[in-house]
């Protein structure tokens, strides 16, 4: 599973780079956040104890959120991508204005993410690693994420 990720990985960060609408970067941007929705979907049910912990599974997707963690986002970031501009996304325009800010979130989300394979092992160190990569989720979309 590792390689197919990392190839569509680079798909859309490729894609992003190059993108020629607004349109396409939101579209690329959601990918990103897809992916990495997909990895936690596995690892938050086993560290919440609503899923027996599987360390293959564990380790398959923390790998996979590392290797996320390395991909650049900020060229998914295009101005004129907000959902005040009317585009189906939930990226406030307060993105945009506090970039640095924004930035800042993102690189909480990529260090935490960068613990994660070696977090995987067992649950008594799944359980903060996964706390701490939620935490950072849920302090960029309180602050640059619309409801």
């Amino acid at each position: 599973m590792r390689k197919p990720l990392l190839a569509l990985t680079f798909t859309l960060a490729a894609s992003a780079a190059f993108a020629q609408s607004p349109k396409d970067a939101v579209e690329a941007r959601q990918g990103f956040f897809d992916l990495l929705g997909a990895q936690m979907a596995v690892l938050a049910p086993m560290a919440q104890g609503k899923m027996d912990f599987d360390a293959a599974k564990a380790q398959t997707a923390a790998n996979n959120i590392a290797a996320l963690a390395k991909v650049d986002i900020s060229p998914l970031f295009v101005e004129g991508t907000s959902v005040d501009d009317m585009m189906e996304t939930h990226a406030k325009s307060e993105i945009w204005s506090n970039m640095d800010l924004f930035m800042e979130k993102a690189d909480a989300l990529h260090q935490a993410a960068a613990e994660m394979p070696d977090a995987a092992g067992s649950l008594e160190t799944l359980q903060p690693a996964v706390g701490k990569l939620g935490g950072t989720c849920k302090g960029c979309h309180d602050e640059f994420r619309s409801k």
